[in-house]
This record gives C-alpha cells, structure tokens and sequence, in this order.
C-alpha cells in the first residue's frame, strides 16, 4: 500500500502507520485545534467556514501560527496532487509542544456513506459524560472523551454514539451535531449546551430559513429525541444523515422524514 504524503511543519513527509496514529486527535496529547473538510472533485467544501472556526479556536488557545489560512490552501491542494487524490477527508492540526506552535495537514482518500446508508439512517447510542475543556466550545484536540464514546458506539453495533451533559441535557454526538423536527419545527442543541458550533450545522441552519423551515436551537433531552417526528445529524463528511433509531428505539416512522429530505436534496444542489 503506498505511504499517503503528509505536510508538517513545513515539509512533505511520506507517512508511516505510527505517525499518522500518532497526528490522530484523541492520541495527541497537547493543546491545539483541528478540522476535518470534506473535498469533492478537488474542492474543499466550506473550506472558509473552516478556517475561521480555527481562528476562533486558535485565539481562545492563545495559539498564533503565522500566515496559517494561505498556508492551508495552498497545501491541500498540493497534497491533492501528490497523493494524486480528487475526492478526500482532509483533516488540518495546529499545536503546541513545548515552546513551539507546530502544524500538520493530512489528505486521505474519502470514504463517504453509501446511498443505502443515507436511505437507511444511522442508528445511535446515548451515553452520559459530555464536556469540553474550554469556556467557549473549540474543536480542540482534547478530543479523547469523543475517541472513546464513538469506538465503543461502533464496538456495540451502532454508527454513532449521542452524548449527555451532567444535567442530562443532549448535546451533540461524538463526530456530529443533532437535529429533531417535532411538529414541523427544527430543533438543534444551543452552542451554551457545550455542543461544537458545527460547520454543517450552521450550513443547515441557513439553508432551513431558506426553505423556510421554522428553526430554533433549543435545550433537549433524551426523550425530546425520542418523541421527534424525525431527526438528523450533520458533520463536513457525511452532510446530512437521517438518524432514524436511538438505543434500538425507531425514531417517528424509523425512515428519513420529508424536513430531512427536503433539507438533504437542498445540500446537493449547493
């Protein structure tokens, strides 16, 4: 199997298993930021969103890598050619170790949902201990507790893993944020729940007001879930993914809803 090429700290690097385990967030223990972007055709879906919800991040941190935003752009595009890639999950880091800032960019080939996935829905666990480190939600490398949550949800069966909070409030899953639709309204966790302010999440809320789909962020609870008419999740990956049972409880009819659909067939006309 060819090495997958690599940019850290300002150099190409051919890839060995343990170093790409070793840039894996949840295994690297330091203080720092990533992000996952989608790229589709050679383009990095929302690629703009996602480098100013690093730069959020990277302030909260007090983490300043300098000319960062070119540096992303022009490097993702390079590991594309390298890796000779046109659709990939690209994943961009930034810590610190010591007194140094240090960065790294990985492109791998893009292992989306089939079409039966999204026809089917994904089902989830509900698990208790959701926190985030910092003040203000950041996509932090602290990312062990989410690691965790999502291997056990896949070691039981299930495509995802949804967190509660100390007050057994819902709050986003381990690689997604959640959406509801209960009497033809959309309700998604607040970012005061702890819940990441989500790229897609945003996308979908926009494109709900759009359609004209009444919307709101709202505290929920596991049996809000439950109760929905329907429901969905979101990251850069996967888009929007029908969630149709929670605990091997269908969710409404257990099959994507029409909010859902309609929300769906909008995305892929963006």
């Amino acid at each position: 199997m060819r090495k997958p090429i690599i940019w850290l700290d300002g150099e190409l690097v051919k890839a060995e298993g343990p170093l790409l385990c070793s840039l894996t967030p949840g295994v690297l223990k330091a203080k720092g930021v990533f992000e996952t972007v989608r790229v589709a055709n050679g383009k990095a879906a929302l690629l703009d969103a996602h480098l100013k919800r690093m730069s959020r991040g990277l302030k909260v941190l007090d983490l300043t890598p300098p000319k960062l935003p070119f540096t992303i752009r022009k490097q993702i595009s390079q590991l594309l050619k390298v890796n000779r890639l046109k659709n990939a999950r690209a994943r961009v880091m930034v810590w610190q170790k010591g007194a140094g800032v240090h960065c790294a960019i990985i492109v791998e080939p893009l292992q989306a949902p089939t079409a039966g996935q999204y026809s089917k829905g994904f089902k989830a666990m509900l698990t208790n201990g959701h926190r985030r480190q910092t003040p203000v939600p950041v996509k932090s490398l602290d990312y062990a507790i989410f690691r965790g949550s999502f291997q056990k949800a896949r070691a039981a069966g299930f495509d995802e893993a949804l967190l509660l909070n100390r007050k057994g409030q819902l709050v986003e899953g381990s690689r997604t944020n959640i959406f509801l639709v209960k009497d033809n309204c959309l309700l998604t966790p607040p970012v005061t729940s702890g819940c990441l302010p989500g790229v897609m999440r945003q996308t979908v809320l926009d494109g709900a007001r759009r359609l004209k789909i009444r919307c709101a962020p709202r505290m929920l609870r596991a049996q809000d879930l439950l109760e929905a008419d329907e429901a969905f999740l979101t990251n850069a990956l996967i888009g929007i993914m029908p969630l149709t049972s929670v605990n091997h409880r269908a969710i409404g009819t257990g099959k994507p809803g029409p909010v859902t659909r309609r929300l769906r067939k909008q995305l892929t006309q963006m």
